[in-house]
């Protein structure tokens, strides 16, 4: 017997919808998550990457590390 090209239905269970969340504690979250990761950075493209702006060029690389 062929394989069937009809596709089946399958049955799928509703996925879980998290409680509602203030705006503000969703911001406080986002906020925090960025300074984390501006403070783990260790040199100006790396900073740039985080906040979204394209990489610093030059001649010989980036020069200020932090």
């Amino acid at each position: 017997m062929a394989n069937q090209s009809a596709l089946r239905k399958i049955d799928t269970s509703e996925p879980a919808v998290p409680a509602a969340r203030n705006p503000r504690e969703t911001v406080a979250d986002a906020t925090e998550e960025l300074v984390r990761r501006l403070l783990k950075a260790s040199n100006s493209n790396e900073i740039a990457a985080v906040i979204g702006l394209p990489p610093i060029k030059g001649i010989s690389g980036p020069k200020v590390f932090y």
